[in-house]
């Protein structure tokens, strides 16, 4: 898993509601370093997550 899809993957479970030190430890890292990437996309405004996360699906379908 590179980079780029950790980060999506970890904003996509906290926009799911997952507490950041469940989501930590279902990816091996840090709580600090997960909190920061969440807080890059929104967290802990949980609908602002949301939004980042359609946005990048929609991005990744119009690539296709």
């Amino acid at each position: 898993m590179n980079g780029n899809s950790a980060n999506q993957m970890i904003v996509s479970m906290l926009a799911e509601g997952n507490p950041v030190w469940y989501v930590a430890a279902m990816v091996n890292m840090r709580s600090h370093d997960v909190y920061v990437i969440g807080q890059a996309a929104g967290y802990p405004d949980k609908a602002k997550l949301r939004r980042t996360v359609w946005a990048e699906q929609n991005r990744a379908r119009a690539a296709a």
